[in-house]
């Protein structure tokens, strides 16, 4: 089968044909990027050219990206994969963040870009009464936090069923290696890998300007490494 006859099939409505399609495409080998378009450029590049061979329509949207399967590609120097993005409560929080806990970058901006898996040198993750919750090591103050509900909620939409992709890329070449599908997502144990650190909590945000009240945030992100996926999903089949 060519590239051509990849993109030119139907989106996938079936779980069988989405495997299939995979399969098709791990079998294709080195392709070529058309480096005319720009969704092919940069990191981001090799990942929007397997969303494109599959068919997948709803891109950055909070729900899966295809009959329920959420797709994410990665390489073998990916250290961590985004599971999704999900920003604390209270309103202000991270504006309270940034003043407190925040350092100077080069444009003298304070910025609060911080990595937990379950503790770090500063913070620690709980579950404290229905919360997910960041503390700092001594010191009070308003903290982030996540309800269960709220959560669970973000994680059941668009993870319950997930691909997860790997490839490499020379150039404008790239291709896809293996597929992995994660099935049985681990709700009620999700909160625990959050505590625990096999799910990191990524914090990105700084000062849109030295001093400004305004913030920039690349948004809280859930995390986890490509080869830790099977501790929180009960069902895992090799595609290729």
């Amino acid at each position: 089968m060519s590239m051509d006859e990849l993109f030119q099939r139907n989106v996938p409505r079936t779980k069988s044909e989405l495997f299939a399609r995979l399969r098709d495409i791990i079998a294709m080998g080195w392709m070529d990027m058309p480096p005319t378009n720009a969704r092919y450029n940069g990191t981001g590049g090799p990942g929007n050219f397997l969303e494109d061979l599959i068919g997948l329509t709803a891109g950055n949207m909070d729900i899966a990206d295809v009959i329920g399967w959420e797709v994410k590609y990665y390489t073998a120097r990916t250290n961590l994969i985004t599971l999704f993005h999900k920003e604390p409560g209270p309103e202000g929080v991270m504006r309270y963040m940034v003043s407190k806990y925040g350092w100077k970058d080069a444009q003298n901006r304070l910025s609060f870009r911080h990595t937990i898996n379950g503790r770090s040198d500063r913070f620690q993750v709980f579950d404290d009464a229905g919360y997910l919750v960041v503390r700092p090591f001594g010191g009070n103050g308003v903290v982030p936090m996540w309800s269960h509900d709220v959560l669970l909620g973000a994680v059941g939409a668009k993870l319950r069923k997930l691909l997860l992709v790997q490839g490499e890329k020379d150039g404008q070449r790239v291709r896809f290696l293996n597929a992995d599908a994660f099935e049985d997502l681990h709700l009620s144990l999700f909160i625990l890998e959050c505590c625990v650190g096999t799910v990191a909590v990524d914090f990105d945000v700084r000062e849109a300007s030295p001093g400004s009240t305004g913030l920039r945030n690349h948004g809280t992100k859930f995390r986890i490494a490509p080869d830790r996926v099977c501790r929180i999903y009960r069902k895992k089949e090799r595609l290729g």
